[in-house]
């Protein structure tokens, strides 16, 4: 996957970071009650912020302003006084940042250098394949690793087999990984284990899937570790409205959040879809109109690959479905 080119907001606001550290700097030459630090946000909540230094010390921080959206796994540089207080000054460049759309279209930072989504459906409640493919369509556009599980396997049975064997065909065709899991029956636990291992990771699903339940099992001491951040940031209550940055035993990091439980991802234009499913790639081009919309043009390249049995309806559903959807909003 191709990393996504920089906005020219992107550049402006990396520039005017860059700037603002300069200044920073010639300031705290003659002001060495102040120190700065490289750190990780590791729980946001609004305006407050708790970033975590090299040596694993947090402080709870405030943001200056002018910095745009931060952040859970953003990278800032902030500036600690004599009291401990933090104040976040800039914002390092990103790898990638996850988004979703919210209140009348408008755009909102959920998370920020995502190595890899974490797709958590179920066998019960039976899992939402058009949400599958708009969580797969986000991780496509960070670029990101994107990992499926279908959680609650023990609850297979003959009622719901054949939705569960389409769900695996179909992913797996394509390429993705699944990995079955129960915690009731110790299933797929290590395996889960080791794909978060070296990477950060964000866990996307709808509720009643079991992530919080996959959440304590990977993190035994989640109440501890939710303890200390609420400490650091100063609150008395860590609500499960703060998104939060958790090391995980084994190694890599697991971000929690509440904003990514159902989202749309923000798909700028067409091409943003087409790049979210890589098995449609292929076919670009090759279709009889360069403005083919891929719905009822004669020599389209995907109808034709989709009678031919090369392609799954229900993922060609899906992207037609998104392409409305787009054209729908553009119209608002």
């Amino acid at each position: 996957m191709a990393k996504r080119r920089l906005t020219d907001q992107q550049k402006r606001r990396i520039a005017s970071n860059k700037n603002h550290l300069s200044q920073l700097q010639d300031s705290t030459d003659s002001a060495a009650d102040n120190q700065i630090f490289n750190g990780l946000v590791v729980s946001h909540h609004g305006r407050k912020l708790v970033v975590e230094i090299d040596d694993g010390q947090r402080y709870s921080c405030k943001l200056r302003q002018n910095l745009g959206d931060i952040a859970c796994g953003d990278s800032v540089v902030i500036q600690v006084d004599q009291q401990q207080h933090g104040v976040v000054v800039a914002v390092n460049e990103r790898k990638n940042v996850l988004e979703k759309t919210g209140f009348a279209g408008q755009v909102k930072t959920v998370a920020a250098n995502i190595g890899q989504v974490v797709i958590v459906c179920s066998v019960e409640p039976e899992p939402n394949d058009y949400l599958i493919d708009r969580y797969l369509t986000a991780a496509e556009n960070l670029p990101a690793e994107a990992l499926i599980i279908l959680n609650k396997i023990d609850l297979l049975n003959d009622d719901n087999r054949s939705t569960i064997e389409a769900i695996r065909s179909t992913y797996k065709n394509i390429g993705y990984r699944i990995i079955e899991t129960s915690i009731k029956e110790n299933v797929g636990l290590e395996e889960l284990r080791a794909a978060l291992k070296d990477t950060t990771s964000i866990l996307v699903g709808l509720s009643g899937v079991g992530k919080s339940s996959l959440v304590k099992m990977l993190l035994p001491d989640i109440d501890i570790r939710i303890g200390e951040i609420s400490t650091a940031s100063k609150e008395g209550k860590h609500t499960t409205t703060v998104s939060s940055l958790y090391h995980l035993p084994d190694g890599g990091a697991l971000i929690d959040s509440p904003g990514v439980r159902d989202f749309t991802p923000w798909n700028r234009n067409k091409e943003d879809i087409v790049n979210g499913f890589v098995e449609l790639k292929p076919y670009q081009g090759y279709c009889k109109f360069s403005n083919c919309t891929h719905t009822t043009e004669p020599g389209c390249a995907i109808t034709e690959a989709l009678n031919k049995g090369e392609l799954s309806q229900q993922r060609v559903n899906s992207f037609k479905k998104m392409l409305e959807d787009l054209e729908e909003s553009a119209r608002l």
